[in-house]
């Protein structure tokens, strides 16, 4: 059952995959799946059709004219997500495969920080909660306090930014907070459930950088970065909200719709020299107060 599960996921993968590239017939798709030894048949190509559409709410369009399928434009935010957790699924099952063959498989695997996975063993519980609308309690320290707070939290959704996971859920009345896994020192599952309120929190984190200030008003900005930078922020936007304004023989003009916070300030800072805020005038002036600072400091 888990195998077939996995292979199922697998073919969901990269037929998501190729078709967020680039149109393809049928016979396409199917040929790219027996190249990845996950042969199918016509049936099993329409249950997951199927199972896109109900499950995940991807639906594959077919132009009759060319016999090709695409993904629906509309879908865009749910094909990165789809994509991003098919990633994930992909990487714990290769890995988790292999590992358990002994040590010698951590030869070829070099990961970034060990800290980043600090509070992971919450995860599979913090999921369980979330989806079943599940009160927990939470002793949490942050990084600048000494002892532990325990918080009791409706939780709402799990996220991740720079390979940290926090959960975002409703402490108190009306009051959402962000708190990050690997600062729990100790969770629990309640009985009691709860009713969840819309907060559209998806929608808020797409509209900023990181995890801070998620409910404050987007503003427009407007960044030159050096030429150098272009190709990079071609493929690794800021944000995504990110489009190119102008192009000249020595800049890039990027705009993006986002919160102004300290994650975005940060991101514009590591490019020293190579990024010019343009607008708004206040983070321009924020951005060169906090740079003349680091100057001093040498």
């Amino acid at each position: 059952m888990a195998a077939n599960l996995n292979n199922k996921l697998k073919r969901l993968y990269i037929l998501v995959n190729r078709l967020n590239q680039r149109a393809s017939t049928r016979n396409e798709l199917l040929n790219l799946l027996d190249e990845h030894e996950l042969s199918i048949g016509e049936a099993t190509f329409e249950r997951d059709k199927k199972t896109l559409k109900e499950d995940f709410g991807i639906e594959l369009i077919y132009d009759a004219s060319d016999k090709t399928y695409s993904i629906d434009t509309i879908d865009q935010d749910e094909v990165a997500q789809l994509i991003q957790f098919l990633q994930f699924h992909q990487l714990s099952d290769s890995l988790g495969g292999n590992v358990l063959q002994g040590k010698s498989s951590l030869d070829f695997i070099d990961f970034d920080s060990e800290y980043q996975l600090n509070g992971i063993e919450y995860l599979d519980r913090l999921f369980l909660a979330t989806k079943n609308h599940q009160i927990i309690e939470i002793e949490h320290r942050k990084f600048d306090t000494s002892k532990a707070i325990t918080y009791t939290m409706k939780p709402y959704l799990l996220k991740q930014y720079q390979g940290r996971w926090y959960i975002v859920g409703e402490v108190g009345k009306n009051k959402v907070r962000t708190l990050g896994i690997d600062r729990i020192e100790a969770l629990s599952l309640k009985q009691d459930k709860f009713v969840p309120k819309d907060y559209n929190l998806k929608e808020k984190f797409m509209g900023c950088v990181g995890v801070s200030h998620i409910d404050n008003k987007k503003e427009l900005i407007l960044i030159a970065f050096d030429n150098s930078q272009g190709e990079f922020l071609e493929n690794l936007p800021l944000h995504q909200s990110q489009k190119l304004i102008k192009s000249t023989s020595t800049h890039v003009v990027y705009g993006y719709s986002v919160v102004i916070n300290f994650e975005l300030r940060q991101q514009i800072l590591k490019y020293g020299a190579m990024a010019k805020v343009l607008e708004p005038l206040s983070l321009a002036e924020d951005i060169k107060t906090n740079l003349k600072k680091a100057y001093e400091a040498y």
